[in-house]
């Protein structure tokens, strides 16, 4: 029986994530964590899932903490992210000539 092979779309859809998601797990995977299967070889830099490769990486999400293979971050990271985009935003506009005070700042 010949393997079904799944494009990233399809992917997504069998774990119920968005495409952005799937292509988080792979860059995980990829730094080696997580177990989400990585494609077979890309063709024209699409990757192609075997299906029963990802129905066994559902399967063994179904074993564990589903919630185990993503890291969380932490409150502090959140803000220190939140902080950098606003300090980024900031220096976008100066560049750009825009002064435009925040309420704090007003």
């Amino acid at each position: 029986m010949p393997h079904e092979i799944l494009l990233i779309d399809q992917v997504a859809a069998r774990l119920g994530v968005s495409i952005a998601t799937v292509n988080r797990y792979l860059a995980q995977r990829r730094k080696g964590q997580g177990s989400f299967p990585l494609p077979i070889s890309p063709f024209k830099g699409k990757g192609r899932w075997l299906s029963s490769d990802v129905d066994q990486y559902i399967a063994s999400l179904s074993n564990a903490n589903v919630s185990a293979h993503v890291p969380a971050k932490s409150e502090k990271q959140k803000a220190r992210e939140f902080i950098e985009r606003q300090q980024r935003a900031k220096a976008t506009l100066a560049r750009h000539g825009i002064d435009r005070k925040t309420p704090e700042e007003a």
